[in-house]
């Protein structure tokens, strides 16, 4: 993250786009963390309640890869039948049928009239003329519940797309006047074969591909998940309307010279890899959801995105901004994991990508990113190579301490906090989506490597390298598991702790060691 005033939902800076002004902030007033058994049977029964009265609703139910005979159910609220939006729990339910634990955030207020004033219609028109001529509202708007830090409202929720620009914005418009009442950035971008490519910097590797007609597909059908990426040849008409079947990446010998074709490409393969031999992950969405992959879309674009309009990854061919020339953004692994992985939270936690659970969910993208990095290369301070800077492997000069993105271990380097005292608390970049999220960066770094937070001076002894994989395996199981759409730092710190009793047993190490990463960084 460099000093510029904005953000997308992808990996670095680049557009301004905030809540308008006047508008409050998200708030959902009750926090759930029921943990002891009498506390878990209370709100088991609360949950059953609520269901047999469609206050709540089952959205999602799985069995637990790392407790056989324990099912994770989650539930979002509902009022007369509208979804709260971002109110979710999760239950966790043992072979028995006994609760163990409810986590969540839900909302309290008073009633609130679920019947709307203004039309759909009205409410897509509102959101085109605010976006500005060539505009359009992309998927099908839907009446959510609203609630703000005051009051809940009945509103139209919706993306919407600037004229063929590389943008995409949640909105959420009054069902009962039409205005808007909140937005923010949400871009979080035949036969079968084996290709061989040279990567942006130079460096040579296989790809599954397609052979058909006499041509070579980047369609990758070697995995259980089926990968495609597109080469767009900077047709942003064709990218925009979703007239892409004819851009699938294409190579007529199978030796592939386009660099961020290749890229691409392999290291969203690598990335499922990952999910699956570490984490047991099927992809993104957990059942091998098809992976999309989009690059020379714009030129001079030095950002990537997840676009969950879509469920697509889109990567900039890089440019020059700061007097720093990057390559095309697919030639980091951790860039293409960070970007996969806000798929994995579009598909599981579903973190709001705006203030805290906007930095959450982009700390996680940058947690999961590193790990990929560790897992597939070579620890060492040079190109290619795992370290906890993120974005590194883009800039054409390797100089991490300037030209990275990100720092884990040392965040205020590249001008983020490293403590939640010192958090931003201002409107840019979505409430400091890219900016706080190396709060919860250095709380991974710690829980990791160890050592002393700048502003708490507060010690800690770290799993070691060694124990990677433990750090990996608590993140991934607290964001996914536990988390839900508003979650907080200190829900964070609450649900990594569940994860490390769960994984290792309780008074553990690893317990012991994921508290006191979070309260080094100030978050208790």
């Amino acid at each position: 993250m460099r000093a510029a005033a904005v953000v997308t939902v992808g990996f670095m800076a680049a557009i301004t786009l905030s809540a308008p002004a006047g508008a409050a902030e998200l708030k959902l007033g009750l926090r759930v963390e029921a943990t002891t058994p009498g506390d878990a049977a209370h709100w088991g029964a609360w949950l059953d309640d609520g269901a047999s009265h469609a206050t709540l609703r089952v959205i999602q139910s799985e069995d637990d890869a790392d407790l056989p005979g324990v099912r994770n159910v989650r539930y979002e609220q509902l009022i007369e039948g509208i979804p709260v939006f971002g109110a979710q729990a999760v239950r966790q339910i043992d072979a028995s049928g006994v609760t163990r634990t409810v986590l969540g955030r839900l909302s309290q207020g008073g009633a609130v009239d679920t019947r709307p004033s203004v039309s759909e219609e009205r409410a897509v028109r509102t959101v085109e003329a605010d976006l500005g001529a060539g505009s359009e509202v992309v998927g099908t708007p839907s009446l959510v519940i609203l609630p703000l830090q005051n009051r809940r409202d009945l509103a139209y929720m919706m993306w919407g797309r600037a004229d063929k620009g590389i943008s995409l914005e949640r909105y959420f418009v009054s069902a009962q006047t039409g205005e808007i009442l909140f937005h923010y950035s949400d871009l979080q971008t035949a036969t079968k074969a084996v290709g061989i490519g040279t990567g942006v910097w130079g460096d040579r590797k296989k790809l599954g591909v397609q052979f058909d007609g006499g041509t070579y597909f980047a369609e990758d059908r070697l995995r259980p998940a089926p990968f495609t990426t597109y080469n767009m040849n900077f047709d942003q008409y064709s990218y925009y309307y979703g007239n892409w079947a004819s851009f699938v990446a294409r190579d007529s010998d199978n030796d592939w010279t386009d660099g961020a074709v290749v890229d691409a490409h392999v290291y969203a393969g690598l990335t499922y890899d990952y999910y699956y031999r570490q984490l047991g992950r099927d992809g993104i969405n957990g059942h091998n959801l098809p992976v999309k992959s989009f690059v020379h879309v714009v030129q001079d674009y030095v950002n990537a995105f997840w676009d969950p309009s879509s469920s697509t990854m889109t990567y900039g061919d890089g440019g020059t901004e700061y007097g720093v020339h990057y390559r095309p953004l697919s030639a980091a692994l951790d860039v293409v994991a960070h970007e996969l992985t806000h798929g994995v939270t579009d598909y599981s936690w579903r973190g709001i990508y705006y203030g805290e659970p906007g930095a959450l969910n982009e700390a996680f993208s940058d947690i999961m990113g590193a790990s990929v990095e560790f897992y597939f290369q070579p620890v060492g301070d040079a190109r290619d190579h795992a370290d906890y800077w993120l974005g590194e492997d883009i800039a054409e000069t390797f100089n991490p301490g300037a030209n990275a993105f990100r720092s884990m271990a040392h965040p205020t380097v590249l001008g983020q906090p490293d403590n939640y005292s010192v958090r931003y608390l201002g409107s840019i970049d979505n409430g400091g989506v890219h900016i706080n999220s190396g709060i919860a960066n250095n709380a991974f770094y710690l829980l990791i490597e160890g050592g002393t937070n700048r502003v708490s001076g507060l010690h800690v002894d770290g799993l070691g390298a060694a124990n990677r994989d433990k750090a990996e395996r608590i993140f991934y199981r607290a964001f996914t598991h536990y988390l839900t759409p508003s979650a907080t730092f200190s829900d964070a710190r609450q649900a990594t702790i569940r994860a490390a009793t769960d994984l290792f047993g309780a008074g553990t190490n690893e317990v012991l060691q994921t508290a006191r990463s979070w309260t080094a960084v100030g978050v208790n």
